[in-house]
């Protein structure tokens, strides 16, 4: 199943015991990892283990009895390595004796193998995590649209008590490169000495900058900035790769960007001015929207055709771990800068 049955399923009574979670975002993975184990535990103590602290037979014994206090159990694994056949149907045999308990287990991606050896692994770990006898949920997230990952923000700055307006926690998002695990993070600064009225925190657009520009170490819009403007970029690429930027994150922040420009430069073409909220469906600052005016009228149609073809590409081999050609491709594009 998918987030929308996942949701559909945990607001009905008696949502299944048993969860395997896995997919394209980590955020979401882990996100409702910790959802699904605060709304079957009630408040009760749920037990973690990490990676290479998962024992199957210690977890079976623990899922296969009641606690010492005479609770139910509740256990979270984290893993990046799929469980075997065998190990799925013991476990969930042990759910099986002992329906109070539960069981989740986020499936993440290992550093030490490609996407697409991940989704292998977890296409073969949902087929072997199944029981004829209990409901059991196995769930695929994709990578959230800027909708839904706004949603969860304003979901969060309820949580935290803070007021922002949509438009900055649109720009906290863009700020991150879309990264919605640590724009989820960044909401935390706000809840620092500020402000209060009526137990509302309300933060502004000037204190989001500030906050969130006010350490800020080379990004991967200073890179595009870079390229674009025809200036060395060595050192901004090398930064972002030491601050943990992988090889797909990166070609996916580039084809999102060159896919805004181009809408841009379409735009321009066939109607000969610039409505950005026509185009966006918001408008962005005045700084960014001059720079995107300035920049999609770098290229000319068949280089956006030949910028896409190549994007193509670099995507498909990063997701297949073949080795970094960014230093390459990015020439490449700088050169056909007009």
């Amino acid at each position: 199943m998918y987030k929308k049955d996942l949701d559909s399923l945990l607001n009905k009574p008696n949502p299944p015991r048993a969860y395997l979670l896995y997919g394209a975002d980590e955020f979401l993975i882990s996100h409702y990892g910790s959802k699904i184990a605060a709304l079957l535990s009630g408040g009760q103590e749920v037990q973690r283990f990490f990676y290479d602290e998962c024992d199957v037979e210690s977890i079976h014994s623990l899922l296969s009895q009641n606690s010492l206090f005479g609770g139910d159990t509740f256990i979270v694994l984290k893993l990046d390595k799929k469980l075997d056949k065998k190990s799925c149907e013991s476990l969930l045999k042990a759910i099986e004796s002992n329906p109070s308990n539960a069981l989740i287990i986020e499936f993440h991606i290992s550093s030490a193998k490609s996407e697409a050896e991940y989704v292998q692994d977890a296409r073969a770990f949902a087929n072997a995590f199944r029981s004829g006898n209990i409901p059991v949920a196995e769930v695929r997230f994709f990578e959230p649209s800027v909708q839904e990952s706004l949603e969860f923000l304003r979901t969060r700055t309820k949580e935290l008590g803070i007021e922002i307006h949509t438009q900055d926690l649109r720009y906290i998002l863009e700020l991150q490169n879309n990264n919605l695990a640590i724009a989820h993070k960044e909401l935390e600064k706000f809840c620092i000495g500020l402000d209060s009225q009526n137990g509302v925190r309300a933060v502004s657009s000037e204190e989001v900058r500030f906050l969130c520009e006010g350490i800020a170490s080379f990004s991967i819009e200073e890179l595009f900035c870079a390229v674009m403007d025809k200036k060395p970029f060595v050192k901004i690429l090398q930064s972002i790769y030491e601050e943990g930027t992988s090889e797909v994150m990166l070609v996916r922040e580039l084809q999102r960007f060159f896919y805004q420009l181009f809408l841009f430069f379409s735009y321009i073409k066939t109607r000969g001015n610039l409505n950005a909220s026509d185009i966006l469906g918001f408008t962005p600052p005045k700084h960014i929207l001059e720079r995107q005016r300035k920049y999609c009228l770098y290229f000319k149609q068949t280089d956006y055709i030949e910028i896409f073809d190549l994007l193509n590409r670099w995507d498909m081999d990063a997701k297949n771990g073949k080795s970094k050609n960014s230093l390459t491709n990015l020439i490449k594009i700088q050169a056909m800068l007009r």
